[in-house]
């Protein structure tokens, strides 16, 4: 939406114009963004938001005031607003996280909770797909029901119980060859349904064999780095994520300083910066898909399938819109960069997060 739409302000009197300073922009703003999505994903959006839009603050204002020597009223002044306004970011990543809200439950039904809880988050296995474990084994237990009634069986070990349940109290062959009748590796059960026991061994052994790639972002596992030298857990590598978008991205305006002695600046670097995007974009995407291909042994089919999909027809209107406003947002960037500097001009954007509080 950045790129298609960067091309309305040729209607406005603007020349058709490009100059490579464009792609730099783009070499920081894509891989900033992408770090700044993974950010929300493991840190959560407050949190990262106000990481990201400190450090901007800080790098547009180090550019700006000590690198290109833009001309303040107050240099002191300048870096007591600064401060002030990465305070106030801070403070907001803060107090803007909503509470939790805590269930009143007994002693004994919270530590249950949370020892399923941890079971869950250990094997990678979802509540959703353990009450459809659940289901298919007690549809097992009544077709066994069913047909040991029709053969009008008088084992003396079988009981009933009340409720419908039922407990076993067979040979350990017995138990062997139903625990693999359900588990897909032998014959359709022809003896006892399961124990509870029996019934909670197998879904441990399901949620083993369904465990996912890729670990749950809401887990506490820890990501190994250089050789397992160095470990985090997925909260921290994400909090490191928003810097890196705060250090790199946010320098994605710094080309524009010096497309400015080649006479971009305003509307006319618009073109170059989407543009430029665009292309870091798509060689992103080329060295994601080679990736798949060495990953899956050469396998094409399979590497274009492994890539992410788009969610086109559920995010057509979200996304579309999302890129409409940014693109309405960036060209302002753009003008305010322009005419009041890096350090002051974009570090002022940034303050998008108080609107996003009050929102």
């Amino acid at each position: 939406m950045c790129f298609l739409t960067s091309f309305l302000i040729i209607p406005m009197g603007e020349p058709l114009r490009f100059t490579t300073w464009g792609i730099i922009s783009g070499l920081f703003w894509v891989p900033g963004g992408w770090a700044g999505i993974y950010g929300i994903r493991t840190a959560g959006l407050a949190v990262a938001v106000g990481t990201w839009s400190s450090m901007i603050v800080l790098t547009s204002f180090f550019w700006g005031i000590f690198v290109f020597e833009e001309s303040v009223k107050s240099v002191l002044g300048a870096c007591c607003a600064c401060g002030t306004l990465i305070l106030g970011l801070i403070g907001m990543s803060i107090f803007a996280q909503p509470i939790k809200k805590k269930k009143a439950v007994g002693k004994k039904g919270e530590a249950n909770g949370r020892k399923k809880k941890i079971e869950l988050e250990l094997v990678g296995f979802g509540d959703e797909e353990e009450d459809g474990m659940r289901k298919r084994i007690h549809s097992t237990q009544d077709e066994s029901k069913v047909a040991i009634s029709e053969k009008g069986s008088s084992d003396s070990n079988l009981a009933i119980c009340k409720r419908g349940g039922a407990k076993k109290t067979t040979t350990d062959s017995n138990a062997k060859t139903e625990v693999k009748a359900i588990s897909g590796t032998g014959s359709p059960p022809s003896s006892l349904p399961l124990t509870s026991l029996e019934m909670e061994s197998l879904i441990i052994e399901k949620k083993e064999l369904k465990r996912p790639l890729t670990p749950d972002v809401k887990s506490n596992k820890r990501i190994s780095f250089f050789e397992g030298q160095v470990t985090l857990t997925k909260r921290q590598t994400g909090i490191l994520a928003c810097l890196f978008n705060g250090l790199w991205g946010g320098t994605n305006m710094i080309p524009l300083h010096f497309a400015a002695h080649d006479g971009y600046g305003g509307p006319s670097y618009v073109i170059s910066f989407a543009s430029g995007s665009m292309l870091i974009l798509i060689g992103l995407w080329v060295l994601r898909f080679m990736y798949e291909i060495y990953r899956w042994d050469g396998s094409i089919p399979k590497a274009y399938h492994a890539l992410p999909s788009f969610h086109f027809r559920q995010m057509w209107f979200q996304g579309g819109l999302a890129g409409l406003l940014y693109s309405a947002g960036n060209f302002m960037c753009i003008i305010s960069v322009t005419y009041l500097g890096q350090g002051v001009g974009y570090s002022f954007t940034q303050a998008s997060m108080l609107i996003s509080g009050l929102w």
